[in-house]
């Protein structure tokens, strides 16, 4: 029977997929300075016996008994047979890192919950395309390949998984798939509410509505232009946060996480994990949002790792 073991350590908090035996008996097998050296031994690679022999120095008879008795125990397991000499030779692994053996039935049951973050700012940023632990909205990615007006594939998926990760801290309920292309919408889903990542280029969503955003792309002049202030930002690293009403539907909001290049990309990103609580102190869940940001690479290592507000 498989189950997890959570060690807690000076680093933090470490899991383990764990063999859990109702009849501590079997752990006799483990009673052998050959056997332990054994399981070390598999837990490094997949051997057969004989290779086991080897490298151990022990002689191949003793390894074929203490194998048996670990494979009847249900520690160690065949993977695969190899053709060696002639000869049929099973290759072992061992089942787990952990074995825990229950002595006796007083367990109690629980529920699974999750670390809400407790912050009503990141949560009102996040409404409504969270509520109540679910998410209430599509995420709209653009396509790979190369298509829409500007025959441009999407290359953002790579970059938004750490955003992704984040938004999973405030969902309790889990269902596939969460995401769509954006060659995938229909005109349904255009009236959702609707989390789109990338620009006018890679994302044909973020096309449809451009003319219509607070902070838009220009792609002759590849610049990202603000119709409040007039400004025109081309800086690769310039990121684009935008939250307001979905123009497709008046009811609904849509999420723009967007930039010209995947450098800009992941300045908005950092944007909303670090620096938007202190930005934003007093956020409603129905304020709109319109954030440009410029992501900086303080140290050099070609990531970007500081962010400067230049409007919003």
């Amino acid at each position: 029977m498989s189950s997890t073991l959570i060690e807690s350590n000076e680093n933090g908090r470490v899991a383990y997929d764990s063999l859990l035996v109702s009849d501590p008996t079997v752990l006799s097998a483990l009673g052998s300075r050959i056997s332990l050296k054994i399981i070390k031994t598999l837990s490094e690679n997949p051997l057969c016996a004989l290779d086991i022999a080897r490298k151990l120095k022990i002689h191949e008879q003793k390894i074929y008994y203490h194998l048996k008795n670990l494979e009847r125990s249900g520690v160690v397991y065949t993977i695969s047979s190899e053709r060696r000499h002639g000869m049929i030779a099973k290759i072992y692994s061992v089942v787990s890192p952990v074995i825990a053996a229950k002595l006796f039935d007083k367990g109690f049951e629980f529920k699974e919950t999750y670390n809400i973050i407790p912050s009503s700012i990141l949560t009102n940023f996040f409404y409504p395309f969270v509520e109540n632990g679910k998410l209430n909205a599509k995420i709209i990615i653009g396509d790979p390949y190369p298509h829409g007006k500007y025959d441009t594939g999407g290359a953002e998926g790579a970059h938004i998984s750490d955003l992704l990760l984040f938004l999973g801290k405030f969902l309790n309920e889990f269902n596939f798939p969460n995401y769509k292309l954006d060659t995938e919408v229909t005109s349904e889903d255009l009236k959702d509410n609707l989390i789109l990542i990338g620009s006018n280029r890679t994302n044909t969503i973020i096309e449809k509505m451009n003319s219509n955003l607070p902070i838009y792309f220009d792609s002759e002049k590849s610049a990202v232009v603000s119709s409040n202030t007039k400004n025109i930002y081309k800086d690769d690293g310039i990121g684009v946060i935008l939250k307001s009403k979905n123009p497709f539907n008046q009811k609904k909001m849509i999420l723009v996480i967007g930039s010209l290049r995947t450098r800009g990309i992941r300045s908005s990103i950092i944007c909303i994990l670090r620096y938007l609580e202190n930005r934003f102190k007093n956020l409603k869940n129905n304020d709109e949002i319109a954030i440009v940001a410029q992501g900086f690479d303080k140290d050099g290592d070609r990531i970007i790792d500081e962010i400067k507000f230049l409007e919003g």
